[in-house]
């Protein structure tokens, strides 16, 4: 229904806006199922079936085709008169040119980079490049190894699992993992992994004002409320503008060092050309 509706609209469009092509128009390519021509400027039905939405069916197409007809040639029209009346052309045509410029080149150099780099970096581009540049990647936040238990205060296990998770020992993480099905409501378990303080901390009662001292003076944290025990213990950690681990922003690091890449490539790129050209003497200085 769609396609019918696409190909009787034209024609219809084309009938009452015919006598146009007698004041001046442009001849449209009749191949190609012209809608309207404005001047030298022909809206054929393509262009009309690229912006139609999926979908529609019945009045709505026609009426959303109507809607995109009447605005092009608005717009055909006000720009027509917007050229005749422009006072400062040699502005706009400038703009243009720098716009085109800027576009031709950014395509070009994406096209290079697109080719040179098809594939991801490896995990040993990686690690060599934050071994080389570690010192630059400091820690926005604390972040800490660790294990968070939350154990409703009524549990008959609630002493047994105080008493574990302050140990870390691989006995009593078997225990904690045998009991928390049936008596924990929250377990974490990260002593493999770096984790944000913070993002742990919002899980239980606040009590940390400065977690840097909190950090330096404490392995295990218990805290309760009228419902739940909450407990914390902490294997490692690291304060907030120190070196970031590799482990924990490897992810970032890959974006970050594919970037790097690039704008590499693309430096030496401009390098290679400026000093072909000065070798060429397709380069002149004028001195002052």
């Amino acid at each position: 229904m769609r396609k019918i509706i696409f190909y009787i609209f034209p024609i219809f469009m084309i009938t009452t806006l015919g006598s146009c092509s007698k004041n001046g128009t442009a001849e449209a390519d009749q191949s190609q199922q012209p809608i309207v021509t404005v001047r030298d400027k022909t809206l054929y039905q393509s262009d009309l079936n690229e912006f139609m939405p999926s979908g529609l069916t019945g009045e709505d197409s026609i009426a959303t085709a109507k809607a995109f007809i009447d605005m092009w040639i608005n717009e055909q029209l006000i720009y027509d008169k917007a050229k005749q009346n422009i006072v400062n052309r040699e502005d706009i045509e400038a703009l243009v040119e720098s716009y085109r410029r800027s576009l031709i080149t950014n395509t070009y150099q994406e096209q290079l980079l697109k080719e040179r780099f098809s594939g991801a970096a490896s995990d040993s581009e990686i690690k060599n490049y934050y071994e080389q540049n570690k010192d630059k990647f400091k820690l926005e936040n604390n972040i800490i190894k660790g294990l968070y238990l939350k154990i409703p205060v009524d549990s008959k296990q609630l002493s047994n699992f105080q008493k574990w998770y302050k140990q870390g020992t691989e006995a009593s993480i078997e225990n904690i993992e045998k009991n928390t099905l049936q008596n924990a409501v929250g377990y974490e378990y990260f002593y493999d992994r770096w984790v944000g303080l913070q993002d742990v901390l919002e899980n239980m009662p606040p009590a940390v004002t400065d977690a840097k001292i909190f950090l330096q003076r404490n392995k295990n944290l218990e805290l309760r409320d009228s419902s739940f025990v909450y407990l914390l213990n902490i294997k490692e950690y690291k304060l907030e503008g120190s070196e970031a681990p590799y482990d924990y922003i490897k992810g970032q690091l890959s974006d970050i060092y594919i970037e790097q890449r690039r704008d590499d490539y693309i430096k030496q790129v401009r390098k290679d050309l400026y000093d072909k050209a000065i070798s060429n003497d397709e380069i002149k200085f004028y001195k002052k």
